[in-house]
This record gives C-alpha cells, sequence and structure tokens, in this order.
C-alpha cells in the first residue's frame, strides 16, 4: 500500500535538493536560474492558452525569487509578449543582481502603467514573519505567483502579508504545501531538482488510490455490515446520508441504530438499511458513529471509542466527545478545522494556518482525514487530494464521507477476519476521501449530498 503520488515538500528540503545540484554536481546557480525562467515562461504561455498576451507586470524582490522574475522577463520578452519589471525591493543576491542587469540592459525596468497581469516574484520561500513592504500596484488585475506567493508562509499557507491572492501559481521543482491551503490552482516548473531528491513531507494523490478489492462472488457478508450509530429527533437526515454514504460506498449490509422516538421520522432512509434501537457493540465489522448524534449521547460515545474492538469511523458530534487520547482499536476520525480545533486545543484559524501539521498531530488518535478545500491524509507520507470541489460545500457532505469510510472499513475487515492495522485503517481513509472527491468532481454548485453520494458506485467500479 505505498502511497504513489506528486511530492510535496517544504521550503528547507527543495533548499537542501537545489543545493545537491549547485554543490555536489557543480551546476551553477544561474544556470538553475535560467532552467527555472525558461520552464516558467512554458507554464504561464500553456496556463494562459489562446488569449491575447496580455500587458504584464513582473514585480520582483531582492534574492532568487527575483532572479527568477527578472530573468522570466527576458524570456518573456523574447517570445513577444509585452512585459516589463519592477524593483518592489532593491536585489541584493547575486543572481538577483545579474538578472537585473540584464533586465536593464534590454529596456525591460520601465513599467508599464496599468498592467493586465501581474506576476509576483518578490519574495520565496524565505519569507517566516509578518512583512512589511511597500505600496503594490495593480491589485484589481489577477496575479500569478512564481513559485510562492508574497505573503503567504510556504510551509504553511499562513497569511503574513496584505497581498493580492494568486488566482494561479507557477511552483518551481516541488510543490510547496502553501498552494494547497486555498486550494490555488498550480502548474509545476521541473529544474532536475529530483536528480537527488528528499522523502516529501505528502503526496499529492492524483490518480486512483488502493481500493478494497472485493471478488466477484462476494456476498453480503463478505463485503461486511456496517453499523450507524447517528441522529435524533431533530437530525435523522444527518443519520440518513451517513447510511446511504455506506450503501453507495459499498457495504454488504446496513443497520441504522437510533433512539426509537426518531423511527417516525426515517421516511427518507433507503429501504436496503435495518433500524434498529442502541444495544451492544458486538456483531458488526465496522462502525459510522457522529452524524447528527447530538451531546446528549457523548458517554456512549466514549464507551465505543475505548471498548468497541471493531473498527469505527467517528465524525461530527461524536468528535465533540473524544477526550484527545487514542484508542486502543481501529480508528478513523474526519474532522473539519472547527472539530479539529477542539480535538487539538487550538482555535479553528490555527489549524487553517498549518493544515499540514494538525493532520500529523490528529493522526495521533487514529487514522485521520482532516477535511477541507484540498483534504489531508495521515499516513506516511501525509496525502493531499486536489480538492477544489465547491459541490461538496453543502450540508450533509461530511455525514455521506463518513458513510463511505465505514463501507470499506467493513469491507477490509470482514475479508481479513481481524482487527486492521494501522497502515490499513489509513489506506482506508485515502480511498474513501479519494471516491468522495472524485464522485462531486465536475458537479456545479447546487448538487445536494445524496447526489454525490449515489455517483461513488460509479467511481468505484471505474
Amino acid at each position: 500500500m505505498q502511497r504513489q503520488g506528486r511530492p510535496i515538500s517544504p521550503s528547507r528540503d527543495v533548499r537542501l535538493m537545489d543545493e545537491a545540484l549547485i554543490h555536489g554536481v557543480g551546476i551553477a546557480s544561474a544556470v538553475l536560474v535560467e532552467a527555472a525562467a525558461h520552464g516558467l515562461a512554458d507554464a504561464l504561455e500553456a496556463w494562459w492558452g489562446a488569449r491575447p498576451r496580455p500587458e504584464t507586470l513582473i514585480l520582483c524582490g531582492p534574492g532568487n525569487n527575483g532572479a527568477d522574475g527578472y530573468a522570466l522577463a527576458r524570456h518573456l520578452h523574447l517570445r513577444g509578449w509585452p512585459v516589463r519589471a519592477r524593483a518592489v525591493l532593491p536585489p541584493r543576491s547575486a543572481d538577483c543582481l545579474a538578472t537585473h542587469r540584464v533586465a536593464e540592459a534590454l529596456g525591460l525596468l520601465e513599467p508599464r502603467a496599468a498592467p493586465a497581469l501581474v506576476l509576483d516574484a518578490i519574495l520565496g520561500t524565505g519569507q517566516r514573519a509578518p512583512l512589511a513592504l511597500p505600496p503594490l500596484p495593480a491589485r484589481e488585475v489577477p496575479w500569478v505567483a512564481v513559485d510562492v506567493a508574497t505573503g503567504v508562509d510556504a510551509d504553511t499557507g499562513a497569511r503574513i502579508a496584505d497581498v493580492p491572492a494568486p488566482v494561479h501559481a507557477l511552483a518551481v521543482g516541488r510543490l510547496k504545501p502553501w498552494v494547497f491551503a486555498a486550494a490555488t490552482p498550480w502548474s509545476l516548473v521541473d529544474i532536475g531538482l529530483e536528480w537527488r531528491p528528499v522523502p516529501p513531507a505528502a503526496v499529492l494523490v492524483e490518480s486512483r488510490p488502493w481500493l478494497p478489492p472485493l471478488p466477484t462472488d462476494a456476498h453480503k457478508w463478505r463485503r461486511g455490515h456496517v453499523a450507524v450509530r447517528a441522529g435524533s429527533p431533530e437530525k435523522t437526515g444527518a443519520a440518513v446520508l451517513a447510511c446511504t454514504g455506506a450503501l453507495r460506498g459499498g457495504a454488504g449490509l446496513v443497520t441504522l441504530l437510533i433512539d426509537r422516538a426518531a423511527w417516525g421520522r426515517l421516511g427518507a432512509l433507503p429501504p436496503e438499511v435495518m433500524v434498529a434501537e442502541p444495544g451492544p457493540s458486538t456483531g458488526f465489522d465496522a462502525w459510522v458513529v457522529g452524524p447528527g448524534l447530538g451531546r446528549a449521547a457523548d458517554a456512549e460515545v466514549l464507551a465505543l471509542w475505548e471498548g468497541c474492538a471493531a473498527p469505527a469511523v467517528f465524525d461530527a458530534d461524536a468528535l465533540r466527545a473524544l477526550a484527545g487520547t487514542a484508542s486502543a482499536h481501529p480508528r478513523l476520525l474526519t474532522p473539519h478545522a472547527g472539530e479539529a480545533a477542539q480535538l487539538l486545543g487550538a482555535r479553528w484559524p490555527e489549524v487553517e494556518a498549518d493544515r499540514f501539521a494538525a493532520a500529523a498531530r490528529l493522526s495521533r488518535l487514529g487514522s485521520t482525514i482532516l477535511k477541507g478545500a484540498c483534504p489531508v491524509v495521515s499516513g506516511s507520507p501525509l496525502a493531499v487530494l486536489p480538492g477544489g470541489n465547491p459541490a461538496l460545500g453543502s450540508g450533509g457532505s461530511g455525514d455521506v464521507l463518513a458513510g463511505v469510510c465505514g463501507a470499506l472499513l467493513a469491507n477490509v475487515a470482514a475479508g481479513a477476519g481481524r482487527a486492521l492495522t494501522r497502515e490499513e485503517t489509513d489506506a482506508v481513509a485515502l480511498a474513501a476521501a479519494w471516491l468522495h472527491q472524485e464522485a462531486a468532481r465536475g458537479l456545479p454548485v447546487g448538487v445536494t449530498a445524496s447526489e454525490v453520494a449515489d455517483r461513488v458506485p460509479g467511481v468505484r467500479a471505474g
């Protein structure tokens, strides 16, 4: 179950790879600047497409990011782009000074008054503390980041200055975590860093990951029996959606455990779902606990967390009942930022400011899907999904995901006949998150969580 995907690395690791080329192989840094500028020009042209080339202003900083910007101005100029470069901060590094001199000799430093596109090459991977920058022009036109957006921490995505958010990023060498904080569209420019790669902190999973295999003659017991402990008289819809997610995810049997007072409000429940009152935790291959459950069942949730031997998904209200201690049994958590913050004793902006670190901390409790624009999934390395699915930003979407997680856990547990390993629950988390994302891919805003669930079987079969 080794994870495959495009590497995502913090700036420290990218610098190590850069230094391996310069000092280990002997490639001059100026050569890497030229390789980056050529690749950036290619990537920009590919992203811009057949539209008329816009009046372009490249804002350059004092270091290597600025060096790439000045060199990019020359490459675009040679390709016929109407482009000028501006020194937002005076050049300081050797490469920046050199490329600035070349741009000046070519007459590319006279800024144009009204650019239609701004390329941000002001500051790169070294940004950490809050920044004070001179006034920046052209805030009303699209900005494109050269490697890292100015005013954003490359390793976390945290905002550290008031700079326009980019509509696109031209990443150099390797993707950095910041582009996934807000699902920024990106292009990647290869400059040969993978000659001596550093293991990534995370991988971007763009293709089908491992999914639980099922034999062609699998019967309902082989596919597994999922118990869904969810819903309350006021929130039966969450229970219905979790059960729907479990059915669509491939569970052989689904039983909803809900207080009898809510039974009369389950009119939308699929007829394939059995209904019972809450009882013993044995007899099921996997559990889904929490959607719409309310806080009155906190004691029951804790008992299931600590004592239920079957693998279990904890979502929504169940997450708020946990005490922050790990269970001895296979567990999968599906928090959004607010729920993650409560589990970590933090505030939700702190979670959003460093989603990779938050996911790593949550994984101490169990396998984790940290929901958001680009979901982050526990494992070694972390897995990130492309995301960018606004159709999933509606009520009930997380309930469906929890049900899909339960179905895949049941598939694996029923086939294994033993306790699942942590590697297996991490793999299930990634598989479920990927299925959920792909089921919503391309759907317009306004589709319902049920409609997304209905697409899961087709995605899994594909």
